[in-house]
């Protein structure tokens, strides 16, 4: 059996709201790919962190296993998020964790949960590490991905979207929020997109990738297969189809549903003209020009 810390990782992560979990569900069903639900390890060590549980060699075995078991299966009503098919138990997952851990001797203790967790899924979904060429992991914030370079020798998948989109879209979801001031929101906006391109900006050329959002719905056939050939791994017609564990995923739109959406999308939904439309109906002319002014370089780096 294929050593697990010896398979090529790449980090899937995003410049804000860009349409990552798309990606990430297009990556999904590929035979020759391990990929969890949005995984996010090291925003998790950050959660816990705040809670006062430090990731260190202090905590036993059966603490991590249990620590990181009850954390990756909390109930979330969006189907995306969610680590477990019904006919699995958490007990079970727990158990390949402490294994792993048990084995595992040489790894500092952020690489050996990283592989603990990853090896689980694979065990409780029976996925032979023989056939997988790459770990795909999905860090949902860019700040966090500096740590991978610390840890592994991986390499970086983005996904970008236009920003007057990703901003608009962003704030869309915030305004339901009503407690949250209104400027907390844009900031996180800036945060992680300037966060995104200053990353990127370190790394060597052949260490990353960056997709573009719209060249995805133009061309989404095109686009996965560049993609397949950065991965090294075989298209499929799977790398067309939204899945999570599998199972057929209708998407998400912060203008349709607060969570996943129940139905396919409206067939002109993607259309260049309903896109703009709808952007414009959040952004006032002042945020359109604060947008252009702070995100110039990246409008222009990504045409």
């Amino acid at each position: 059996m294929k050593s697990i810390n010896k398979i090529p990782l790449v980090v899937l992560s995003t410049f804000g709201h860009c349409g990552v979990d798309w990606l990430h569900s297009l990556i999904d069903s590929h035979k020759e790919v391990l990929i969890l639900p949005h995984l996010s390890f090291f925003r998790r060590i950050d959660h816990l962190k705040k809670k006062g549980i430090y990731l260190d060699n202090t905590l036993s075995i059966d603490k991590v296993a249990n620590i990181f078991t009850k954390d990756l299966f909390k109930k979330t009503k969006i189907d995306s998020y969610n680590m477990l098919k019904r006919s699995q138990t958490q007990s079970a997952f727990k158990k390949h964790i402490k294994d792993y851990l048990l084995v595992e001797n040489e790894l500092d203790i952020e690489k050996k949960v990283f592989y603990a967790i990853q090896c689980a899924f694979a065990k409780i979904n029976k996925i032979n590490l023989n056939k997988i060429k790459i770990i795909v992991t999905h860090e949902h914030v860019p700040w966090n991905c500096y740590l991978y370079n610390n840890f592994f020798n991986s390499k970086f998948l983005f996904i970008i979207r236009e920003p007057k989109k990703t901003v608009a879209g962003s704030l869309r979801i915030n305004k339901r929020h009503k407690d949250i001031p209104i400027n907390y929101h844009m900031d996180g906006n800036l945060l992680w997109m300037l966060s995104a391109n200053k990353f990127i900006k370190k790394l060597r050329k052949k260490t990353y990738l960056v997709m573009k959002n719209e060249d995805m719905h133009k061309n989404l056939k095109r686009e996965m297969i560049k993609l397949s050939k950065w991965l090294n791994i075989k298209f499929e017609k799977s790398l067309l189809t939204e899945t999570f564990l599998g199972k057929r995923w209708m998407g998400e739109s912060a203008y349709l549903s607060k969570v996943d959406l129940k139905e396919p999308y409206p067939k002109d939904y993607y259309k260049p003209q309903n896109i703009e439309k709808r952007w414009r109906s959040v952004l006032n002319k002042k945020s359109i020009l604060v947008v252009e002014t702070v995100f110039e370089e990246i409008m222009i780096k990504y045409k």
